[in-house]
């Protein structure tokens, strides 16, 4: 989980510790279901955007096919779309 957060921080040019580590956490946890066979496809919906493109090279390395970077804030506005 260490390694997404300095790796969301290097491709986002900011401090790691900005690095909101639910994200990371979030990468962390798709990488461990794939990697043991729970899963075979992963969404991972963000409202960091900037945090989920970065992780996407990096999600290459477990199964880049698998996972699946969502525009959080773009879910949200089809929900209340869908509820109005």
């Amino acid at each position: 989980m260490d390694g997404v957060q300095r790796y969301i921080a290097n491709a986002d040019n900011r401090p790691a510790d900005e690095v909101e580590r639910a994200d990371a956490a979030l990468a962390a946890l798709a990488a461990q279901h794939l990697s043991s066979g729970t899963a075979t496809g992963v969404y991972i919906y963000t409202t960091d955007i900037a945090a989920g493109e970065a992780l996407k090279p990096y999600s290459g390395e477990w199964y880049s096919d698998s996972v699946t970077f969502v525009n959080g804030s773009r879910f949200i506005e089809d929900l209340v779309a869908v509820n109005s």
